[in-house]
């Protein structure tokens, strides 16, 4: 149980701890259902709506009705949609007497939705075309068109709830689309607190004190201040990130629009990641806040876990990138340390020699090649001999090359594969300093000439200075990485996040920190090898 909310009349002394005795109060009685209240509460200050998914009898209706306390002179609507649902009874009867002596085709409106401040729909997905198409106008511009007249509506919030979700091929993707939040209201799980729950008394609650009520004008302070906080570098990062993740999930899924975010939905989220991290106490989005996310994006809930994944792995990604950038380098410094030793060995009579400039690390350059700057793979050199080969050359669109491949008897060459278009068949052989391309003796350059669009630098550089390049990016890219666990993660204080959500975020710590252990033994050991 939480603890009681006693009266008092002092003011909370932060918006933080004022939502929090809030959701405490709101809490009372209830098990497992604490997130789902929090989250309610902060869709009601940013000013967005929330479906809930779940069975009857898991508390759907109790987070609305609980809702709509908090708000000073706040007032509800709740209804249970049915097939056979009419206009009247969401929006208000027709006004009889302004139709027979004015002419004019009003509803009352007063005690329905049009009214309210906190709107509760129960099966909301079974309402008829017309209430649908009147919900889309309130929803998204609180405004209702009252015959001619035009009504902007109080409301702060609309939980709509199902058992199921929107029909497809309905015409209800709309309407959908306009829940900015979707979470899932499940039976209480922990037999502990299912043995509370069915003891208990019931959900009577303590009064309300007056300093904790939300007022029309504390409300308007809240949005106002809120729409001032920015983004924080590592969350711009994170978006990056997760549209990509989002929009390959998206492909790889048919682009049926299950993994599809609008830019209204991007827009909304960001105004939802404001009020979160204003009512936290900070003045700028931070992670945890991105994190509330993982409640937006989801469409279906078969893609819930891979939505989570997506959006958990985006706070991640830039270090996890920085990890294997440096695994790949120094990989390809110790295949290039041992190319160098291959060749100055003397038994291996087709080596290449060791003064020929490397490009791309897998590339020479064709001195004065007619079609200008083109690449040979060093690896097919050293199977060249003074006998002529079939080749081809290609260019190659994603490298942005001109190159020169050796073909292999009974291995086809894959264009697609290799990028390749513009093929041309060629002869090679080898010779002194390079390759007789179709009759003509081409030298490669050596090392040591100005490189053309090349990645010669870092390669050539001597070995200490190479390593010491790559541990001097492994410190910068752990450092950023600590200073944003630190910043976003180490106290765990967004209020609106679920200490499931929590272990999901250390889970994700952990294994980052794994990584990034096994990159530092990596290389240290090639230090030791090298020196």
């Amino acid at each position: 149980m939480t603890k009681k909310i006693k009266p008092t009349s002092l003011l909370p002394s932060t918006p933080r701890e004022h939502i929090r005795q809030l959701i405490e109060w709101m809490s009372q009685g209830v098990y497992e259902k604490e997130q789902i209240i929090a989250v309610a509460l902060l869709c009601a200050v940013a000013g967005e709506n929330m479906f809930l998914l779940g069975p009857p009898g898991t508390a759907k209706s109790m987070v609305a009705s609980r809702l709509k306390m908090v708000f000073k002179n706040g007032k509800s609507f709740d209804y249970l949609m049915s097939r056979f649902s009419t206009p009247d009874e969401i929006f208000g009867p027709i006004s009889i007497s302004h139709l027979k002596n004015d002419d004019r085709y009003e509803r009352l409106t007063i005690g329905y939705l049009p009214d309210a401040d906190v709107v509760f729909l129960d099966e909301i997905w079974k309402a008829g075309p017309s209430i649908q198409n009147t919900l889309l106008t309130v929803i998204n511009e609180h405004i209702f068109h009252n015959g001619g007249q035009i009504m902007h509506t109080p409301m702060k919030v609309l939980i709509a709830a199902s058992n199921e979700l929107p029909a497809k091929d309905e015409g209800l993707e709309a309407l959908w689309d306009r829940f900015l939040v979707r979470m899932v209201s499940n039976c209480i799980e922990s037999d502990a607190s299912f043995f509370k729950m069915i003891k208990s008394s019931g959900t009577a609650l303590n009064e309300l004190p007056d300093t904790l009520f939300i007022t029309d004008e504390l409300y308007a302070c809240w949005q106002k201040e809120s729409c001032k906080l920015g983004l924080h570098d590592s969350v711009v990062n994170a978006i990056k990130a997760v549209r990509k993740s989002l929009a390959a999930l998206e492909k790889e899924d048919g682009n049926q629009l299950r993994y599809y975010v609008s830019d209204r939905r991007w827009r909304k989220a960001y105004r939802f990641m404001q009020t979160s991290a204003y009512l936290n106490g900070r003045t700028e989005i931070n992670l945890s806040d991105y994190l509330l996310l993982i409640h937006c994006f989801w469409n279906d809930d078969e893609c819930i876990p891979h939505v989570l994944n997506a959006v958990t792995s985006s706070i991640s990604d830039a270090v996890v990138k920085g990890m294997n950038k440096i695994d790949k380098s120094l990989l390809q410094m110790m295949t290039h340390k041992r190319q160098q030793v291959q060749q100055n060995t003397p038994s291996r009579l087709n080596s290449a020699p060791t003064d020929f400039a490397e490009y791309d690390y897998f590339y020479y350059l064709v001195e004065n090649y007619p079609d200008g700057d083109t690449f040979f793979s060093k690896w097919d050199y050293t199977s060249l001999t003074n006998q002529p080969r079939d080749g081809v050359k290609y260019y190659d669109t994603k490298r942005n090359k001109i190159i020169i491949h050796c073909l292999v008897p009974g291995h086809p060459f894959d264009a697609k594969s290799q990028n390749a278009t513009s093929l041309t068949k060629v002869k090679i052989q080898r010779c002194q300093n390079g390759a007789i391309i179709d009759g003509t003796p081409y030298a490669f350059r050596r090392k040591g000439t100005n490189p053309v669009n090349s990645s010669e630098t870092t390669p050539t550089l001597p070995v200490y200075q190479r390593i010491a390049m790559i541990q001097e990016v492994f410190k910068t890219c752990v450092s950023d990485w600590e200073q944003i666990v630190a910043a976003n993660f180490n106290n765990g204080d967004n209020i609106f996040l679920s200490a499931a959500e929590l272990a999901l975020v250390n889970k994700m710590i952990k294994e980052v920190g794994e990584l990034i252990k096994t990159t530092e033994v990596k290389l240290n050991n090639v230090v030791m090898m090298i020196k």
